[in-house]
């Protein structure tokens, strides 16, 4: 079958359930190359100890690389770096923060509290300063730290934070319908988000409360942190950052404000609506790190299929899966590498099969598919970040972003999960590639942990382009109430640990069952005549 028959066929069809048989047996034959033993030797490989949980700047981060350049090499793919080559630089500051003055809290009265971390609470430098410190800092509880002119809500008030310590709650206000989504987690929920608002208001620091719910997972995910290093981009000149980047412990938040004199369930209950007012809670703070700072090598890996189309070949569409995990850390269990399977070796294994699936069509596709494996995910979406701050494709031409961050290692479903449902056009065409599957598209049901804004398609929603980025069902086909259960566990369990390791007990035909969906999404997208749109009215609609 030609090219120009192919992308005919799909023109037509790409709002269809029922696509012609010509075009259908090119994506069964393109199919065929994801299977879940393909996908099981490549995680097998990147999730290996002797890869030591590939942390940014590592031994581990720089195999991880080598081999995914070795694999995009012998698919015959094309660099898609600058200037021809395979990985595109990102220049990274690391910074290990470690604890020389603990955290104090001191009322006004003289008594004072002292909290240990990580039990209590954590901490890392927020600017690439040897010592970076609190001292006597007021602190001042802003509620949710959210300032959203268009939702008619401000916590600051015009409080002023030069110098100050802000308290703030994780997560948005949920309990009304017609604000910030509901229990839609919206970026103002993003404990990222509010690290950035008090910067830009004087801050020196701010203490984000954890709870399970807020958060989405345990404190001691928070507390696996402590100590470890930090990772940033290079800092401009002028730029505001904290000094000091902190969570605490519900319990340890209870006790600061208690300390001045104050119930935190009452302050939490009075920061519900839109009449709250910053709460001066009567305590200072102090805490200090010393700061170890280095200049880190990393690099995204990036390989692409050139589009021929003579008008469209210039667009891409470009799919990530970030390879990098938190490397050696805190033992538990006397096992102090944290392998990140799951999270990403699986999908780094996911996108190598797409990519083989790509190489083995009849002919090239109308646009260009970009593969990029992008570093540092867990430091705070870097890699994907800086490919959005310097793309090798003028952002106006990335039509769409496909992102993998962690696969279905449980077992076939009926249905597959969407993260961002109903933001983007993106949606209507994975809901028609399911049901042609026979399969159903649900939004994705944990829509209060705010998973849009957690992973690297958010760097690329940032410059406008409509994002897409799938999750593992829950309608298992077999043993279902046991699947479910399994697949709950991992985030208690095993997300961010030591134990989130390869198992080749794994079911990955669910992992290759999803990979295959996203296949056909991928190959509808670059053949379609129009490129896909933001909803009306969505909160990245603007920057496209």
């Amino acid at each position: 079958m030609s090219r120009s028959m192919l992308a005919l066929a799909l023109l037509v069809s790409i709002t269809t359930a029922q696509l012609p048989p010509s075009v259908q047996s090119v994506i069964d034959e393109a199919e065929k190359h994801v299977t879940a033993e393909l996908i099981g030797s490549h995680l097998g490989f990147l999730a290996d100890d002797r890869l030591e949980g590939r942390g940014v700047g590592t031994r581990g981060d720089l195999l991880s690389r080598l081999y995914i350049k070795s694999v995009f090499e012998g698919l015959g793919l094309k660099p898609a770096g600058p200037n021809g080559s395979w990985e595109q630089e990102v220049p990274i500051i690391g910074i290990n923060a470690q604890v020389t003055r603990k955290l104090t809290a001191k009322a006004q009265d003289g008594r004072s509290l002292s909290f240990t971390a990580p039990r209590d609470y954590t901490t890392f430098a927020g600017r690439p300063d040897k010592v970076t410190e609190w001292k006597n800092a007021e602190l001042v509880f802003i509620g949710y730290g959210i300032d959203a002119p268009e939702q008619n809500w401000d916590d600051y008030k015009g409080v002023d934070l030069t110098g100050k310590v802000a308290l703030v709650m994780n997560n948005d206000p949920s309990d009304d319908p017609n604000l910030f989504a509901g229990k839609t987690r919206l970026y103002y929920g993003r404990w990222s988000y509010k690290y950035e608002e008090a910067a830009r208001r004087g801050a020196v620091g701010v203490i984000v409360i954890h709870t399970t719910p807020s958060a989405g997972y345990p404190f001691q995910v928070i507390q696996t942190g402590q100590g470890q290093e930090r990772f940033w981009l290079p800092f401009t000149n002028g730029e505001k950052t904290l000094a000091i980047r902190s969570w605490c412990s519900e319990d340890a938040a209870k006790s600061l404000v208690a300390l001045g004199g104050h119930d935190l369930d009452e302050l939490r209950g009075k920061a519900e609506t839109r009449a709250f007012r910053p709460v001066q809670i009567g305590v200072t703070v102090d805490v200090e790190t010393t700061n170890t700072i280095r200049k880190i090598r990393s690099a995204n890996v990036l390989a692409k299929i050139p589009g021929t189309d003579p008008k469209l070949g210039g667009q891409a569409v470009v799919v990530t899966a970030h390879f990098d995990h938190l490397g050696k850390g805190r033992p538990v269990r006397d096992d102090d590498i944290y392998n990140g399977a799951l999270d990403n070796a699986s999908g780094t294994a996911a996108l190598l099969a797409l990519a083989r699936a790509c190489t083995s069509l009849p002919s090239p596709p109308r646009r260009s598919i970009v593969f990029a494996a992008v570093t540092a995910e867990e430091s705070g979406l870097l890699g994907s970040l800086y490919y959005a701050r310097n793309p090798t494709i003028p952002p106006k031409k990335i039509i769409a972003n496909y992102n993998i961050d962690g696969i279905n290692i449980w077992g076939p479903t009926k249905d597959i999960a969407m993260i961002g449902y109903g933001k983007n056009s993106l949606t209507g065409l994975a809901d028609t590639v399911a049901k042609r599957r026979g399969r159903v598209l649900r939004a994705n049901p944990e829509t209060d942990k705010g998973l849009f804004y957690r992973s690297d398609h958010f760097s690329f929603a940032r410059i406008g382009v409509p994002s897409a980025f799938f999750k593992a069902g829950n309608d298992f086909l077999e043993r279902g109430e046991v699947r479910r259960r399994v697949k709950l566990s991992y985030t208690g369990t095993r997300y961010h640990q030591p134990s989130d390791e390869y198992d080749a007990r794994w079911n990955l035909q669910g992992a290759a069952q999803d990979t295959r969906l996203l296949l056909e999404c991928l190959l509808r997208t670059v053949e379609a005549d129009d490129p896909p749109r933001w909803s009306p009215g969505d909160e990245f609609e603007k920057l496209r």
